[in-house]
Formats: structure tokens, C-alpha cells, sequence
């Protein structure tokens, strides 16, 4: 199966999201797609497979041209798209969640057969009678896959597809990504913002850049010239250095915690977080590892004060909080970055000049003079100060949520800063965070990627199963070993199971 993208246009109202790109994916290939947020790969995307109809350009398939595809033409050419959050019903069992995969509805029997079949071919484990609500989140995308090859997908589209999933699940995935395309007949399109990830896994990469093509890369992947293409070479300099050593905050006579939990039970909406015992010291930048649902996220509502602590002692900055209201948290210092940044930490439908308005009440009448100062002129932010803040790509919200950061907060509480993100987004964000320690604030932050972790954090709580089951230093810290403990293969004692 050969695809090819002819001179793709595609428009919101004045911004031109795809302008005239061409791409040839090649059967037996697995074709990398990278660019910076915004740049225009998620469209491109949703183009190729049907979502979206492009104003201008063709999409030629096994040499058939088509002016555009529907999702059942898309479907009908072999070509079907894993999301970067599975589509999928929770409360329902895995064989019925795998019924519903496109086509006629299959009944119980012949649903599971074929759900063994797949799973069987593929590698995957997949319990047929559990809820989809019970299933991890590498097992949620297995489930997304087995749908997608019991339909003979040819072709495999990927959006951020390592997100959520530990360093064992991602070469198990990157095992059967390698497997689909070796009968050299189909063909995987990845998008990603990792550069590791595209130059281990990728046969060749295309660059995009404003919506425009602005590079074709085959293997072996140049990394520098990739990032070049991606951000100009000033930008791309940054990008690729090496960040520096985790601050390795240690208390100092006469030093007190930011934070000191004693026996806290938080209970949020999925979880119930229960004993738990912790110190978060000025300067520290502390990371939380764990597969999505382990007790992470529940930890840094419960610490924000959206989710209630019910039980126990939390003190920060001298101010007792458990059970307080959340005004409390904020008068203490503590301020949330949501990794819903849209859902939960912006407001769609007002400009960016009301945010900070409302980010900043005392200084209302300024507000223009901080946009221009702190929004765009340290964080890079877009300089369109009356646009609605759901026109913002993923970067430019994480960008004007950064910018709204109080200057007093002593505990920054981060989940997924720098999710979906590309290069320079990511390391202006780590820039920020070092500044925040090195003023004498803590930063607490949860991330899916691994190597992120182990990069930024002089410390990481593991959390695996709703409870923090290790607290190691950086010295400590191995990729194979912090794996193991987030997914219950191994305890902080040692054992492997």
C-alpha cells in the first residue's frame, strides 16, 4: 500500500493550518511525522483519515485519487487512526468495547474469537470479561489496536502513542509496530514530539513548520538537522542541549519543609490516596511516577485542595490545610497546573487579555502592559492579546498557563506539563521550573514519559495500584528499576515478581 498527499490545503477561517504539502508514505515504511504545536501534523492527519475534507490538493491511495476521503471511504482503503486518548466506553467489557470496532455489531462468540485471534497475533494479553475501566492504559491502546487490525488496517496512523505507558509497554508496542509493517505491504504514520522516539523507531521522518513542508528526512535520522527544520537553528540549539543536573535540594540548619503530610487520606473523584507520609523541600523539583491512575494525580489534586483531605495532617508553609477549602491552598502559595489545560485551566471562550485580568485582579488596569511584558515577551506567547483562548495550539495554552503563575508560589504543583509539546516548548518549560527552584520554590510534577523523569527530577515518588510505594533520590534513579516498581513488578525492597 503506497499513499500520497498532493499539495494538501486545509483552513480555519484565516489560518491556513495546512498550506500545500506534499508527503509520499511508502509501503513497508514506518513514516515519522514531527513538527512543532501548531505546526499542522494533527490535521494533516485527520485529512488522510477523513475527519477533516482539505480545500485544496488530493489523496492518492494504491494510485486511486480522491478529492477527499470520508471516514468510511478512509475506513473502506484500509487506512484507521489510534488516538492519543483511546475511544473507547469504560463501563463496558473488553469483548464489547472490541464489538463495536466499526463494521456490523458482532455477538458475544464471534466477537471473542476473533478478539483471540488478534491478540494472538499481535502479542497482546487482553481479558475478555473486565470492564475497559479496569484495563491500563498500554492495555487500552492494545485493545484500540486489536480493532484496528481485526478491521486489516494497511494502514496504521499513531498520535503520540508512548504517552501514558512504561518503558516495557513502549517496546512492546514499538515490537509490534516493526511486526505489522515487515510483510511489506502496510505502513505505520507516527506523530510525535519525541526525537529519541522517531530516530530508534522511524524509516524516515517529514518535518512540518507553520503549516508548510519544511524537510524530508531518511534513516539514519540527523537529530540537529531535524530540529533545524523543525525551529530555525537558534531555537534547535536549545532544544537539543543537554539539561543541566537536577537540583538536588537538601535542608540546611534551621530549614522547614514547604510541604509536610503526615497519615493524609485524600479521596478523589477514581482514587483514594491513604497514609500518606511526605516532605517537599525549598528548591526541590520532585517527580511522580506511575502508570495514569496509580495515585499521581490524585496526590497533586489533593495537595492543590480540589481534592478533599479527609483524614490526617497537611501543613504547608506553616498553614495547617487538611480539610481547608481550596482559597486556603491558594493563600498558601500553591498553585496547579492541570493537564486538562483547556478543560480545567483555561476559559475557551474569553481572550487572553481576560485571563490575565483575572490572573492578576490587583493590576487590572495594566493588563495590557503584563501581556505584553510576561506573556509574550518572556514566555513567547503569541502576540494576539484579544484571541479566544480555545484558538491556542496545545503549546501557546501551556504558554499563557505558565505565564499566569503567581510570582509569590511557594509549591508548583505540575500534571503533564509538557504532554504532547514539542522540543522548545518543553525546554522553555524546564527553564521555568529551574528559575521557580533556584527562587526557592518546589515543584512537584507528574509525567508519563519516563525519561522526562529522570532528566528534570532530583527525586521521584513511584506509585503504583493507588499507593506511593517507593521514594527515591536521583543517585538511585534506573530506568528498568523505576518500570518495574510503577507497574508492580518489582518492590521498594528489591523483589521482582
Amino acid at each position: 500500500m503506497d499513499v500520497v498527499l498532493n499539495h494538501i490545503v486545509k483552513r480555519f477561517g484565516r489560518l491556513v493550518a495546512n498550506d500545500d504539502v506534499s508527503v509520499t508514505l511508502e509501503a513497508g515504511r514506518i513514516h515519522g511525522l514531527l513538527g512543532e504545536n501548531g505546526a499542522g501534523k494533527s490535521t494533516l492527519m485527520k485529512v488522510l483519515c477523513g475527519q477533516l475534507a482539505p480545500e485544496a490538493g488530493e489523496i492518492v491511495v494504491d494510485g486511486v485519487a480522491h478529492r477527499r476521503l470520508t471516514p468510511d471511504m478512509a475506513a473502506h482503503c484500509g487506512i484507521g487512526m489510534l488516538p492519543q486518548d483511546p475511544l473507547d466506553f469504560p463501563p463496558l467489557k473488553v469483548w464489547e468495547n472490541f464489538a463495536l470496532g466499526g463494521g456490523p455489531v458482532l455477538p458475544r462468540a464471534a466477537a471473542r474469537k476473533r478478539l483471540d485471534a488478534v491478540c494472538a497475533r499481535m502479542g497482546f494479553c487482553l481479558r475478555p470479561d473486565i470492564p475497559v475501566s479496569d484495563l491500563t492504559v498500554a492495555e487500552r491502546q492494545h485493545l484500540e489496536l486489536a480493532r484496528l487490525f481485526d478491521r486489516d488496517v494497511r494502514l496504521l496512523i499513531l498520535d503520540e502513542p508512548t504517552s501514558g505507558i512504561s518503558p516495557a509497554q513502549r517496546e512492546t508496542l514499538f515490537a509490534v509496530l516493526r511486526a505489522f509493517v515487515s510483510g511489506g505491504d502496510r505502513l505505520v504514520a507516527l506523530v510525535t514530539h519525541k526525537l529519541a522516539e522517531a530516530r530508534e523507531l522511524c524509516d524516515a521522518v517529514t518535518i512540518l513548520r507553520h503549516g508548510r513542508l519544511a524537510g524530508s528526512f531518511a534513516a539514519p535520522l540527523d537529530g540537529q538537522a531535524i530540529l533545524t527544520a523543525m525551529f530555525g537553528a537558534e531555537v534547535a540549539a536549545v532544544a537539543e542541549a543537554a539539561p543541566p543536573p537536577p537540583p538536588k535540594a537538601a535542608p540546611g540548619a534551621g530549614d522547614v519543609p514547604v510541604l509536610r503530610a503526615a497519615h493524609l487520606v485524600i479521596a478523589d473523584d477514581k482514587a483514594v490516596l491513604d497514609d500518606v507520609c511526605l516532605e517537599i523541600w525549598p528548591g526541590e523539583i520532585v517527580g511522580l511516577a506511575g502508570i495514569s491512575g496509580g495515585g499521581q494525580e490524585a496526590l497533586l489534586r489533593g495537595l492543590a485542595g480540589i481534592a478533599p483531605s479527609v483524614a490526617g495532617n497537611l501543613d504547608v508553609g506553616g498553614r495547617a490545610l487538611a480539610g481547608r477549602p481550596a482559597t486556603d491552598f491558594l493563600a498558601a502559595g500553591i498553585h496547579y497546573l492541570p493537564a486538562a489545560r483547556m478543560e480545567e485551566g483555561l476559559f475557551p471562550g474569553l481572550s487572553l487579555l481576560d485571563h490575565v485580568r483575572l490572573a492578576f485582579p490587583d493590576r487590572r488596569r495594566k493588563a495590557k502592559t503584563i501581556f505584553a511584558e510576561r506573556c509574550v515577551g518572556k514566555f513567547r506567547l503569541t502576540d494576539t492579546p484579544h484571541a479566544r483562548a480555545d484558538a491556542l495550539s496545545g503549546g501557546n495554552q501551556q504558554r499563557l498557563l505558565l505565564s499566569l503563575i503567581p510570582d509569590d508560589t511557594r509549591l508548583l504543583l505540575a500534571d503533564n506539563p509538557t504532554r504532547g509539546l514539542d522540543a522548545a516548548s518543553i525546554a522553555q518549560i524546564w527553564d521555568h521550573f529551574r528559575e521557580r527552584a533556584a527562587a526557592g520554590a518546589a515543584v512537584l510534577f507528574f509525567s508519563e514519559d519516563l525519561d522526562e523523569l529522570l532528566a528534570h527530577a532530583g527525586r521521584v515518588l513511584v506509585f503504583y495500584n493507588r499507593d506511593m510505594t517507593a521514594d527515591l533520590p536521583a543517585a538511585s534513579l534506573d530506568p528498568g528499576r523505576v518500570g518495574d516498581l510503577m507497574t508492580g513488578r518489582a518492590t521498594a525492597a528489591g523483589s521482582v515478581s
